[in-house]
């Protein structure tokens, strides 16, 4: 059974681009809930460690969920809306020790 689930019925799904891998997600459903919904949870990776991140607040106040969306770095998943042909860098290879 996932972890996430919708509450409401989803609205149509559009292409978008994932780590490389196309993939669909509801139009203008919280990028970050789509994604957890979807089964992803690591969105980054942690500055000095390189730990995994992900969503914690959900509102735009603790930017662990930030991904790379259409080339900007650091774009706060919360705070942005699926939309078609957007393309989405999750998690990269961090360089910190562990």
């Amino acid at each position: 059974m996932p972890r996430f689930r919708r509450t409401t019925p989803a609205q149509p799904l559009v292409p978008v681009t994932i780590d490389g891998r196309a993939e669909e997600l509801p139009e203008g459903e919280v990028l970050a809930a789509a994604l957890l919904v979807g089964g992803k949870g690591r969105f980054s990776d942690s500055v000095l460690a390189g730990e995994p991140r992900g969503p914690l607040c959900l509102m735009g106040s603790c930017f662990q969920c930030v991904a790379e969306i259409d080339g900007t770095p650091q774009v706060r998943t919360c705070r942005t809306a699926v939309r078609a042909g957007m393309t989405v860098v999750l998690s990269a290879p961090s360089s910190g020790s562990k």
